[in-house]
């Protein structure tokens, strides 16, 4: 009985499945051809039981579509038990990966949030979108961080409406852009009247100074009388420098109706010309007290230019 049952043990891998088995003492060597030949058998007997299969799970799909209520085979786990290891691991290696099919699940699902226009992405059970949690602080002194992410808003603007947006007319388009110089014009033509009202303003306060008497106050009120008429001053240059390059404008437009090339002034050149323009109207004692002003000028920005130690020379 004994030798029975281990020669049934030896004979279990050519009636079913091929296992490993480790050798045992006092047992005799097997027979290697014999072997051989019934592994050969049983590949073969397995090749054929893989296409049966293959053909019967295809018969049994159409069978299942046709037929719902046909019954399973009998003893599936029969047929199971007669297919080697080898087989199955050529079927298993054929079929797609389960980590391929959650790749793919995973990109569609992420094709699809880029699809969405969603904000967040966490919901609330009452189906309520809510921003993820911000990351908290690294120490009580650091400053609490803040999110950039906003959820964009559902709502789109179908109509345009004519909404009034209030604005500031010293920076508004029509006083910028080409226009701006014939606009600065036409404002002060407009408002040419100020000017008679600081003449009349600058008058009061030259009496106001000769009739008070507290030093201070005088002094207050000569300050402001210097800061108007410094005011009145540099507007006087800067319309008299325009005034030369209006006159430039005008000549080289003649000159250009004759067919001649026209004539740009450098800044440079138009510096000189307003500072010639203004000697002329100046007498000699004016003329050489402004030349000794501006030299003071000039010997002051070469001193800043300078370094500290070198100007007290």
């Amino acid at each position: 009985m004994m030798e029975r049952s281990k020669s049934a043990k030896r004979k279990l891998p050519s009636a079913g499945l091929q296992r490993r088995v480790r050798a045992r003492k006092n047992e005799p060597e097997p027979d290697f051809e014999q072997d051989h030949d019934s592994q050969s058998s049983v590949e073969e007997s397995d090749g054929e039981d893989v296409s049966q299969l293959g053909s019967e799970g295809s018969e049994e799909e159409d069978d299942d579509e046709e037929e719902e209520d046909e019954e399973e085979p009998a003893n599936p786990g029969l047929a199971a038990t007669q297919i080697s290891f080898g087989a199955l691991a050529k079927a298993q290696a054929s079929l797609p990966s389960a980590r391929k099919k959650h790749q793919k699940g995973t990109s569609q699902d992420g094709s699809g949030d880029e699809d969405d226009d969603s904000g967040p992405e966490e919901v609330d059970r009452n189906g309520n979108t809510k921003l993820k949690p911000i990351a908290g602080r690294s120490s009580k002194h650091a400053p609490a961080e803040m999110t950039s992410k906003r959820q964009v808003t559902r709502k789109r603007q179908v109509v345009d409406t004519n909404t009034i947006h209030s604005r500031d007319p010293r920076f508004g388009p029509p006083l910028g852009g080409i226009d701006a110089r014939t606009n600065d014009e036409a404002l002060r033509k407009n408002y040419s009247f100020l000017n008679d009202y600081r003449d009349t303003e600058m008058k009061e306060l030259r009496a106001k100074i000769k009739k008070t008497k507290d030093p201070f106050e005088k002094q207050r009120l000569e300050r402001e009388l210097l800061i108007m008429q410094s005011k009145k001053q540099t507007q006087e240059r800067k319309d008299a420098a325009s005034r030369v390059i209006e006159e430039h404008r005008q000549k080289e437009k003649e000159l250009v109706k004759q067919g001649k090339t026209p004539f740009y002034l450098k800044k440079s050149e138009q510096k000189k010309r307003v500072l010639v323009e203004r000697f002329q109207g100046m007498k000699k004692r004016q003329v050489d007290k402004a030349i000794v002003r501006r030299r003071k000028k000039e010997t002051a920005k070469e001193k800043k230019e300078l370094p500290m130690e070198r100007r007290a020379r």
